[in-house]
């Protein structure tokens, strides 16, 4: 499969499937737990480590950017994200962000897209080989915008590659910047049970319960919630200045 240049702007990436292992060993577990002080019980939800398979599908090389997305809000007339005025987050390369849940999925239809399975945005971002982060199993401050770096706010897209925020299949900035939305309903528990092929949690909404998942950590995050395997979530409607998304498409 070749890269495919969308009607939006976006590089979509190939990647064609196959079997990894997605989350979360317990021995690997307890060695993150300990070296940043924590209970085990905090990384419950990447557990158990189990094998999954997908089918070949396209990820964009970059989170969807402010200059991506104010042509959407030209053509549709939709409502601008909250910190769509703040200037330190509208530069035209970097990712969009205080969008929703619906707020993503809207633009990706627009697109003639859609948003990630988790399980595809893990593949996508740590490779067959299970790296910790997308360049290797060692953490380094210069290759992403987390809270080690400093910087205090969303960089454009682009910013790190250069650095190595490169995953093994070629897709970049996905850990650090702005956390990214994801298809999935978000359960503590779905991997104790998750199906093998193409997993999708599609947990029932509840109102006092009815997260969605997010991935890959943000500026605002620190350096172990950026790993390509930590998991996180939050109402769909939330907007906030650390949240963004990437958009994906079947093969």
């Amino acid at each position: 499969m070749d890269r495919i240049e969308n009607r939006d702007g976006s590089t979509l990436i190939p990647i064609a499937g196959g079997d990894f292992l997605m989350g979360t060993d317990p021995a690997d577990a307890q060695k993150i737990a300990d070296e940043y002080g924590w209970r085990l019980t905090r990384l419950r939800d990447e557990s158990p480590a189990h094998p999954v398979r997908l089918d070949p599908y396209f990820i964009c090389q970059y989170p969807v950017t402010v200059a991506q997305y104010d042509r959407y809000l030209k053509e549709t007339g939709a409502v601008p994200p909250q910190c769509w005025d703040d200037p330190r987050f509208t530069g035209p390369n970097q990712p969009v962000i205080g969008v929703a849940h619906w707020d993503g999925q809207a633009y990706a239809e627009w697109a003639g897209l859609r948003l990630p399975t988790e399980a595809e945005w893990e593949f996508a971002a740590r490779g067959p080989d299970g790296r910790r982060w997308p360049w290797g199993n060692e953490w380094d401050p210069n290759r992403a915008n987390t809270r080690e770096s400093g910087v205090g706010h969303t960089t454009p897209v682009d910013r790190f590659a250069d650095a190595g925020n490169v995953s093994p299949f070629g897709v970049c900035d996905m850990v650090g910047n702005v956390w990214e939305w994801c298809q999935d309903r978000y359960s503590d528990d779905f991997y104790t049970f998750s199906p093998q092929a193409n997993p999708i949690c599609t947990k029932p909404v509840v109102h006092y319960d009815a997260h969605n998942v997010l991935r890959g950590g943000s500026w605002y995050s620190i350096a172990e919630r950026a790993r390509c395997a930590a998991r996180y979530d939050r109402f769909p409607q939330m907007q906030r200045r650390h949240v963004g998304f990437r958009c994906a498409r079947d093969a």
